[in-house]
């Protein structure tokens, strides 16, 4: 197996495909022929006139962010231009991928089409520049006239790098063998990568074509089917990215033998144990109490519930003590588990001690005076184990009333706060009020709270 560098070829273009970016995000724009095989409309111009318009929703909700609109005269077209002039939207530039076009200076465009079928607007992720910095590009268009019809797809199947941060070029190892299935142009064909993990179907007819990738249950993807679209003469390019797919499942019942539906479980590396690790991954059992992780490398792995990141209100899981596999209290006691490449592990059954008993915390906001302040607002974090860092907002009312559900041996951290609009400048006035938050251990069935608000100005 050779290793393939690879240059992405395709352009993320974030602001003209998803309406609420609001930062721009780009790969390589490709080659000449795929900027070609997928634009609208790809002309030379030259800029006479710029004019600026309100972004608007579309008709899918999205808002539309291209709020320039220049025109241009048309000195040369290759395609999807009729006239001697064309209006192309684009953004304000920097973060929402608008290019620059400067009135006078003359570009070579390469146009996609609006969410409306009927506007044209580009962006700084396209092969679009300044005519005087396009020779590759202006060679392959104005050979065009010489080519015979049809496209050429490129698929490749490749393994990401192991090791991410040495610094060195993304070192691809190419999947030799893998099976592939191309439908499009009323055609199908079954084809297979080389040992580089390749395959180029030239001579198809233009149009959208459909690549469908088979893999053995021990490898992944996060997407076994991609669409492309390709012009006449034009060239497109799928890219496969497939990684091992371990997998660990089982089940979590309680000392009763009852399915533990609902809770979170949380996968580990041995080596990494702490829950706010960004290695932690996290799913939910479902009714049976079963759990299933997916797409896991190689590696040595606890499993554990309630060693959550993010706790949520009245999360189930809270029900149970942090308990690791098979049923331990204490990471040092937990068995650990062993995952080879590609490798499924089953039974891997969790025993989760006696359920705590639920607890209610019946609390009041009020002002120094004592009288209740109106629906003010009220969040809580679990610090039973850990910060999470992140308070759960929780509805109050008129009167200052709020509720939260929880179990015996809960340790909570509460805050309140009026909600009144801030005013001033904090560094010279300093904060408008002041609250102490309420830790607070649930001991019994019903807990009483109370929050006092003091107005500073």
């Amino acid at each position: 197996m050779r290793a393939v560098v690879l240059l992405l070829g395709t352009a993320l273009f974030v602001l003209l495909c998803a309406g609420r970016a609001h930062a721009c995000s780009c790969m390589g724009p490709g080659q000449p022929c795929q900027a070609f095989g997928s634009a609208a409309a790809v002309f030379v111009g030259t800029v006479t006139d710029v004019r600026t318009r309100q972004p608007k929703p579309a008709a899918d909700g999205e808002i539309d962010w291209t709020p320039r609109v220049f025109r241009l005269t048309v000195v040369q077209a290759f395609s999807g231009v009729a006239g001697t002039e064309v209006e192309i939207s684009t953004g304000q530039g920097g973060g929402d991928c608008g290019y620059g076009f400067r009135r006078g200076e003359t570009y070579l465009v390469y146009a996609y089409a609006g969410r409306d079928g009927k506007t044209l607007s580009t962006g700084i992720c396209t092969r679009t520049r300044p005519v005087s910095e396009a020779s590759e590009d202006l060679e392959f268009l104005r050979g065009l006239a010489g080519r015979g019809p049809g496209v050429t797809l490129d698929v490749t199947v490749a393994r990401p790098p192991q090791d991410w941060k040495s610094g060195q070029p993304r070192q691809y190892s190419g999947l030799a063998g893998a099976r592939l299935v191309v439908e499009g142009a009323g055609e199908s064909r079954e084809v297979k990568t080389d040992a580089e993990g390749r395959v180029r179907l030239s001579g198809l007819k233009p149009g959208t074509y459909k690549v469908k990738l088979s893999l053995p249950e021990e490898l992944t993807t996060w997407k076994t089917e991609q669409e492309v679209t390709v012009n006449d003469r034009g060239c497109a390019s799928v890219f496969y990215s497939v990684s091992d797919n371990g997998r660990v499942g089982g089940k979590v019942s309680d000392v009763e033998g009852r399915a533990a539906a609902g809770v979170l479980v949380t996968l580990v590396r041995a080596d990494d144990p702490d829950p706010e690790s960004l290695n932690a991954n996290l799913v939910r059992t479902d009714e049976e109490g079963r759990y299933a992780f997916k797409s896991v490398p190689p590696g040595r792995y606890l499993l554990a519930v309630n060693l959550r990141r993010f706790p949520q209100p009245d999360d189930p899981t809270a029900a149970y003590p942090r308990t690791y596999y098979p049923g331990v209290a204490q990471a040092e006691q937990a068995e650990v588990i062993s995952l080879g490449a590609g490798e499924a592990v089953k039974d891997r059954d969790i025993l989760l001690p006696q359920r705590r008993a639920e607890s209610v915390v019946e609390g009041v906001v009020v002002w120094e005076d004592g009288t209740p302040v109106a629906k003010p607002g009220v969040g809580f974090r679990d610090m039973t184990y850990h910060d999470p860092g992140i308070d759960n907002g929780i509805e109050s009312d008129e009167r200052g009333r709020f509720r939260i559900k929880g179990y015996q041996g809960q340790t909570l951290l509460i805050r309140a706060g009026s909600g009144r609009q801030f005013a001033g400048d904090w560094q010279r006035d300093g904060p408008m009020e002041r609250s102490e938050p309420v830790r607070l251990t649930l001991a019994a069935p019903t807990e009483r709270v109370k929050i006092v608000v003091t107005k500073l100005r």
